[in-house]
């Protein structure tokens, strides 16, 4: 895995806290070493050499783990960022744009300075435990900390939600960067900033803001071409997401890229709707389009891999469908990409999510928990709060109107703990970027109007939603109308058609195949359950975890005893899914550091 680690660290603990990241034949590693203090990086060399950046001088060094879309346009070098950082932390972070984490080492000031981008595309730990730590992953802190304990609050998160919320993570004393936040230490002290947010007062429904809105996505993913070279690929699937992604990243190539090949692999839903959609795009695009395979059998050996990259705070079935970047045929792509999160144009948060809650914590609760906060207590075998992360990020916010709070702490914790979070099972393998790391863009999409957001029928307390959103569609129109004859996965019809009759189509696709027993979105058996009823070897090793899990002192067996007879009969996949995934990472890193 890929990623950095550093802080007020000794050349031992340095290189025991490197050990930990799991290595590829072609990773290489750089590293930074002065006294109390070390600096060290692990990337993918020569396969992104625009994904990462080591420089040193004396007592002084400076890591990137990304890359910075805006170097041309700011016309600064290695050391100018850098010196720029020490000198003014804030200020230079404003300045850069692009997915990365950032971190420097002054051993003669006895300084410390990490920083995560605007949308916290690959967000860092720490520790303040003997000075401070960082990491890319939670591993490394396991032999850092003088007694690792699990944090039985991240255990919640992971049973509520799936993935953790605010600063939490599995590991007490250890916690998440929030995005746009500078932390540095400086003789013993540590501070920790937020140097950047958008304006989230919404904007009025109008074409002229459509258009800033389109303009600065354009812009963004010009940007986001200009930090890679090779071979890059792209997931394109039948839906409008990775359409337009492909559309800009096609016109913004002007030969510098290698290839640009877009991979497809047929889930979400399965059926064959996504390959055929998929190819179309790709044809008029003038693309490759690649069909990539995605079964149990490629699955079950590559789970524990999958929770481990991951840090097991991502359950498994959420970053499923990511592991077929193992399972290209060919030869693997320099950088990978999805496409831009369909968040930005009000997917979600719906409008039921910032209409109806009275509290940030409601609103929270609605919009991210798959499980009741009554089944996850049923589950814990210890006094947890389980809504005690959305409380905590709560009081962070400081927004003028609740409103504009629920769309902050959005922004501040969606991205970077669910829709980034499975990204590292890509970056394993490939460099990767993100294309909407953009303060331009993120200032546009952060004050979307209400009334452009997902809608539901009425009277359904917001449980029946359309399904899609008119801002995508538009969006599609506007960049390639050839591409607007393509029919919209979800609704099988083509974006050029009114958005009203979308909302119909989605019903309508959704009802028929439900009847036809077909997969769609909403199907009683989900594929993961399928995979359970149907090939042994997975729910073998389902069954062996769910039996490990149960045994543990935070977790109630009976109440796993229940989730376990009902697997194969409609079980909720999500809390099976959550439970298995705090198991394995438990017996991969925890367990083996404690024999």
């Amino acid at each position: 895995m890929t990623g950095i680690v550093g802080g007020t660290v000794d050349q031992a603990q340095l290189k025991q806290m490197v050990e930990t990241l799991p290595r590829e034949p072609w990773y290489e590693t750089e590293r930074f070493e002065a006294g109390e203090h070390g600096l060290a990086l692990q990337h993918h060399g020569e396969k992104d050499p625009n994904g990462y950046t080591f420089w040193s001088d004396g007592q002084v060094a400076g890591v990137i783990d990304g890359a910075v879309s805006n170097r041309d346009a700011l016309g600064w070098d290695d050391r100018e960022i850098f010196e720029r950082l020490l000198r003014s932390p804030e200020a230079t972070l404003r300045a850069l744009d692009g997915p990365f984490t950032i971190a420097c080492v002054d051993a003669d000031d006895d300084r410390v300075i990490l920083a995560t981008d605007k949308i916290g595309s690959r967000i860092p730990h720490y520790t303040t435990e003997r000075g401070f730590a960082f990491a890319s992953r939670l591993a490394p802190f396991l032999g850092y900390l003088d007694e690792a304990a699990i944090d039985t609050q991240g255990v919640s998160d992971l049973l509520l939600m799936g993935h953790m919320w605010s600063d939490t993570t599995l590991l007490e004393g250890v916690n998440a960067v929030h995005p746009a936040t500078v932390i540095e230490y400086r003789a013993g002290e540590i501070d920790e900033r937020r140097y950047w947010k958008p304006d989230y007062r919404p904007a009025k429904p109008t074409d002229e803001y459509r258009h800033e809105w389109t303009n600065a996505y354009q812009r963004s993913a010009e940007r986001t071409v200009n930090t890679m070279a090779g071979d890059v690929g792209l997931w394109l699937s039948g839906g409008l997401d990775s359409r337009a992604t492909a559309n800009e990243l096609a016109r913004a190539d002007d030969g510098t890229l290698e290839s640009l090949v877009t991979y497809t692999y047929d889930a979400n839903p399965g059926g064959g709707v996504n390959l055929r959609l998929a190819a179309e795009t790709a044809e008029v695009l003038g693309l490759d389009n690649e069909t990539v395979p995605l079964t149990v059998e490629q699955f079950t050996p590559m789970l524990e891999k999958a929770v481990s990259v991951t840090d097991g705070m991502l359950k498994w079935n959420t970053l499923l469908n990511l592991t077929a970047t193992f399972n290209i045929d060919d030869r693997d792509p320099d950088i990978m990409l999805e496409g831009i999160a369909g968040s930005f144009a009000g997917h979600h948060l719906s409008r039921h999510h910032l209409t109806e809650p009275s509290s940030l914590v409601e609103s929270m609760y609605a919009s991210e928990a798959t499980l009741s906060a009554e089944a996850v207590e049923d589950l814990l075998a210890v006094s947890v709060d389980p809504l005690g992360s959305f409380r905590k990020e709560a009081r962070r916010i400081d927004e003028p109107t609740l409103t504009e709070g629920i769309v902050d702490a959005h922004y501040q914790n969606y991205f970077p703990r669910l829709a980034h979070a499975s990204n590292p099972v890509a970056r394993n393998q490939v460099g990767t970027r993100v294309p909407y790391a953009d303060g331009e863009f993120l200032s546009q999409a952060a004050k979307l109007p209400v009334s452009w957001r997902m809608g539901a029928l009425p009277f359904s307390d917001g449980e029946l939603i359309y399904g899609l959103v008119e801002p995508k569609i538009q969006l599609i129109r506007t960049l390639n109308a050839d591409l607007a004859e393509i029919p919209y996965e979800r609704s099988r019809l083509k974006p050029s058609m009114p958005y009203p009759l979308h909302v119909i189509g989605f019903y309508t696709a959704t009802a028929i195949a439900q009847l036809l027993s077909r997969p769609t979105y909403g199907s009683a058996t989900s594929r993961t359950e399928t995979w359970y009823n149907t090939h042994e070897e997975f729910r073998t090793k389902i069954d062996d975890l769910l039996d490990a899990i149960g045994e543990r002192p935070f977790i109630d067996d009976e109440a796993v005893a229940v989730y376990r007879e009902q697997l194969g009969d409609g079980a909720d996949m999500n809390a099976i899914s959550a439970l298995t995934t705090l198991e394995i990472w438990l017996q991969q890193h925890f367990d083996r550091h404690r024999e």
